[in-house]
């Protein structure tokens, strides 16, 4: 059987970012491994030429701030792996437009959003394979011990605003002192460390917070955290049972109305904790890298052109 010629189609948008080497590096992170593992090569263009190639994985087509349709995609002949990044739209109607259009036209639409996916896309549910986020790089983390004197207090890292609703109702209760919870909880904006120093900063800590942007997007904190060894508190989603991850076993599961109450607990009894975090440190680390979602694309494509 003769090579399978593909290739990673990214919209020119995102290579001055990949090459800044600040944002959107959990994506370039992935997409080398990938490309490294199935020679094939990233190509950075809104105008693809997939002539000779078997499979296409393209990525982030039909944007909400990034919504036309590159030219000549629709037409092309090699099968196409849809990876969406982020699902929703907000309002744009050529993204909704562009979105389904690639969707039907995809032999395989990948990512995540799982709950919302299945609720706005049940007639491509037969085409759709979950894959959600991952820690990156695995090398980072794998290097990393369990930290024995951790600083006392929870992390809430990210972005701010309404995409991220319980980070922000969150950040509000500290901003109120709800409970003495601004002296538990430390606060650090989405720049609070470059992409190579955030496995440390992780680590240094006892607990960390992670939540979910709104239409249930599990963002990468919720891999991030634990392959640190550090305690994970988190919104607890369908996409995370589908996992494998077991609520206190391998995470805190919070909800608006027990955050506070969790929060103190767990810096109040840190001994009872430390199995939590050894195993979910464990478990991630074997199940939830960038090595391990590159083999599952590897996969998915093998299965499609066979």
């Amino acid at each position: 059987m003769r090579p399978i010629k593909g290739a990673i189609i990214i919209p020119i948008f995102y290579k001055k970012r990949h090459e800044a080497g600040l944002l959107s590096m959990i994506s370039k992170v992935l997409f080398d491994r990938i490309g490294k593992l199935c020679n094939f090569p990233l190509v950075y263009t809104d105008a693809p030429d997939l002539t000779g190639l078997d499979v296409a994985l393209v990525f982030g087509i039909g944007y909400h701030n990034r919504p036309k349709m590159p030219p000549g995609l629709l037409d092309a002949d090699a099968k196409l792996i849809s990876f969406y990044g982020d699902l929703p739209c907000y309002g744009n109607k050529e993204c909704e437009k562009n979105k389904r259009l690639i969707f039907e036209k995809s032999s395989m639409i990948i990512g995540g959003f799982y709950e919302t996916f299945v609720k706005w896309y049940p007639q491509y549910v037969h085409k759709y394979e979950l894959f959600s986020g991952c820690f990156h790089p695995y090398e980072s983390y794998a290097r990393l011990k369990l930290n024995l004197k951790p600083k006392m207090k929870c992390l809430l890292s990210g972005s701010s605003g309404w995409p991220y609703p319980f980070r922000e109702h969150i950040k509000r209760l500290c901003r109120q002192d709800a409970g003495g919870i601004s002296k538990l909880v430390d606060i650090r904006n989405k720049a609070s460390a470059p992409f190579k120093e955030y496995p440390t900063l992780l680590n240094n800590y006892f607990c960390a917070i992670a939540t979910s942007g709104m239409h249930s997007c599990m963002v990468s904190k919720y891999f991030e955290i634990p392959a640190a060894g550090t305690l994970l508190l988190a919104e607890r989603k369908k996409e995370f049972d589908i996992l494998g991850f077991e609520p206190f076993v391998h995470y805190i599961p919070i909800t608006r109305e027990t955050v506070i109450e969790q929060i103190k607990k767990v810096l109040s009894h840190p001994k009872d904790y430390m199995g939590i975090r050894r195993d979910a440190m464990k478990f991630v680390q074997r199940n939830h890298s960038d090595v391990n979602r590159s083999l599952q694309f590897k996969d998915i494509m093998e299965r499609l052109i066979k």
